[in-house]
């Protein structure tokens, strides 16, 4: 059956099951546009007013509902304003399928106002450009760029698309959706767990991997298995492991020095979905200590070996991989002993989470708040189901200490690093899982350079608790410049006194200055009762 081009799009977005179109549009998406007002079941538009949010909704979207979404960007100009959402989708590993008009072809050549090199300007940031010129070659690059944009490792796949193209009276024959089948352990895991099963302290490294292919469980079950203690990767995008666990050893540092000393204590470590440990600083020698016996499991096979030596690599989908290692392991070491382990790790973990407990409860005061006092309110206040999307450099590193999640999907981040992605992800997840919490919890620097999400919160409406730690400076930079053995202050990082009530109120949310770490606790658990966004903001202290 022939459609006309703009046509061919919806039918390829309805088979693949997109029902939301997250855009912010302009001349060269029009013949689209029109195809969305004239179709039956088409879906839903989703307005952004920069495209910063819009690829941020699109982000959190995408890792809510588990499936590719779809981004309609404005020419070389939307396009170069998506950019920092890009470069954050391609590193968290987010499917997005992203298109952007190009000028009409027939006076392109006389550079009009707007165009420009959009497979250029796209090309380091996604997976895949396809610079699609003729219409009977759209519908194949469309359903090949969902396809691509899943398959390990997943990330944001990019379409030109000319606005003369789109419509074009031709029609075009739409290719079927290819099914694929389910996904397959990995081989070799006999030998996985002969290196495991002889190990006297074994350790698993959670990558974000595991949150992204829904294994977490089968990890629990491979971690209590041999009674191996479970660190996140560094700077974790996802909950891999249930914080509550008594196996759960906190995040690695985002330093080879500091992961090569946390790793030292153990003989064997199973590493799992985790792209290269992502260091943040430098730091001299290797991540993994020597001597160390190294099982590597990836569902990218471009991932085994890739920065440190594995003694076996398995490639293969995480979840039923860890299952089936799970039950090669139970033949491998006595319940017993694995029992003891988790036992012996409980003990010491629990101890560990206490201290932190108590030291964030000891700094509880009137605002201006202590940062540990801080992340412990939004911690404990937390409702049952909480989605959490975190964006707070600094106080996001103590809430990692204190959260306590077990359900899959209830922490996300992004390690990509561009700032200003919480406000529009939080509105994603949002609109992907209604009636479940949403709490974003977002640095001040964060939030000014996404504050354009709050104009999409306030008119879905997305019911979003938007908690930013103000504390009027860009504290990361100033906490580094001063481990570096700076002296003074580091420059360009004060913002000064910033009112984050009265910018929400422009928006149109709603807004209020928590008052004490008790206050801002009690506004956290409130969140399950919004029926729109709020904004707490969270005056804070060094």
């Amino acid at each position: 059956m022939g459609y006309r081009p703009a046509l061919a799009v919806l039918d390829i977005l309805r088979g693949e099951g997109v029902d939301r179109v997250f855009g912010n549009p302009g001349t060269t998406e029009l013949p689209f546009l029109a195809a969305l007002a004239d179709a039956h079941g088409a879906p839903e538009y989703v307005l952004g007013v920069h495209e910063g949010a819009v690829v941020a909704m699109a982000d959190g979207y995408a890792r809510g509902t588990g499936r590719p979404a779809f981004v309609s960007l404005h020419i070389a100009a939307g396009l170069a304003n998506g950019l920092i959402g890009l470069l954050n989708a391609r590193r968290s590993r987010t499917p997005l399928v992203v298109t952007a008009g190009q000028q009409d072809r027939r006076h392109l050549q006389q550079d009009p106002m707007l165009s420009g090199d959009l497979i250029g300007l796209a090309t380091p940031a996604v997976k895949a450009a396809y610079d699609v010129q003729h219409a009977h070659d759209l519908p194949l690059a469309l359903r090949r760029a969902f396809a691509l944009s899943v398959r390990p490792p997943a990330g944001p796949v990019f379409l030109s698309v000319p606005m003369d193209m789109l419509g074009e009276p031709t029609e075009v024959e739409v290719p079927a959706r290819t099914p694929l089948p389910p996904p397959a352990p990995a081989a070799g895991l006999e030998r996985a767990a002969l290196l495991l099963g002889a190990a006297a302290r074994p350790a698993i490294v959670a990558g974000d991997g595991v949150g992204r292919e829904d294994a977490l469980p089968a990890l629990v079950r491979t971690a209590e298995a041999c009674g191996a203690v479970v660190h996140h990767q560094p700077m974790a995008d996802c909950l891999n492991f249930p914080t509550t666990h008594p196996l759960h050893a906190g995040v690695l540092p985002p330093r080879h020095d500091a992961i090569r000393a946390a790793l030292a204590a153990y003989d064997t470590v199973l590493i799992v979905g985790a792209h290269a440990f992502t260091p943040h600083h430098y730091s001299p020698g290797p991540a993994l200590p020597p001597g160390l016996t190294v099982v590597q499991l990836d569902s990218d096979a471009h991932e085994i070996g890739r920065n440190f030596p594995a003694t076996t690599g398995l490639v293969g989908a995480l979840a039923p991989s860890l299952h089936r290692l799970a039950e090669l392991l139970r033949d491998q070491v006595p319940a017993h002993t694995a029992k003891a382990r988790t036992l012996r790790a409980g003990d010491r973990h629990t101890a560990e989470r206490e201290r932190a407990e108590t030291a964030a409860r000891a700094a509880y005061s009137p605002a201006p708040l202590a940062p540990w006092a801080a992340a412990h309110a939004v911690a404990r206040g937390l409702p049952a189901d909480a989605v959490v999307v975190e964006e707070a450099i600094t106080v996001g590193l103590l809430l990692r200490r204190l959260v306590r999640l077990e359900r899959p999907g209830s922490y996300t981040h992004t390690v990509g690093g561009g700032l200003g992605w919480g406000i529009g992800a939080a509105v994603g997840r949002a609109l992907a899982e209604p009636g479940r919490p949403v709490v974003a919890v977002l640095g001040d620097g964060c939030t000014l350079f996404g504050l354009q999400g709050l104009w999409s919160a306030a008119r879905q409406p997305a019911p979003v608790l938007f908690v930013v730690m103000n504390n009027g400076a860009y504290r990361t930079l100033q906490d580094t410049y001063e481990a570096m053995g700076n002296q003074g202050t580091c420059p360009g990082t004060e913002l000064g006194p910033l009112d984050f009530t009265r910018a929400a109120g422009f928006f149109g949310v709603d807004a209020v200055r928590a008052q004490s770490a008790d206050h801002l606790r009690e506004l956290v658990a409130g969140a399950g009762a919004l029926t729109r966004p709020l904004l707490v903001d969270v005056p804070l202290r060094e």
